[in-house]
């Protein structure tokens, strides 16, 4: 008994580790900067940098098919739709590189 409650704890404590969107949507409108380990950074209009994290369930697209984290490169105007998880951190739901005007 004691074997599956200590599984049943570590399967809760990986759970609450794990960022979770919580659906409140933000969307900003910036300059992609870099990718790492596991989040992006966005310098957005005013200039403030934002870091924001990246899930297996983010959409990456570049006109407008799917991409990949590495086929954005610093100084790629982006899109980023964005939630907050429970801890109010950043997930970054849909990136998208805006086309040159």
């Amino acid at each position: 008994m004691n074997a599956l409650l200590s599984l049943l704890l570590a399967s809760i404590a990986l759970l609450l580790q794990q960022p979770q969107p919580t659906g409140i949507p933000a969307t900003f409108t910036g300059t992609f900067k870099m990718a790492e380990r596991g989040r992006i950074v966005v310098e957005v209009e005013n200039g403030e940098t934002m870091r924001m994290y990246i899930t297996r369930s983010t959409k990456f697209l570049r006109d407008g098919k799917p991409a990949k984290v590495s086929d954005f490169h610093d100084g790629d105007k982006v899109v980023v739709d964005a939630e907050r998880d429970v801890r109010m951190n950043l997930i970054a739901v849909r990136v998208e590189a805006e086309k040159p005007k």
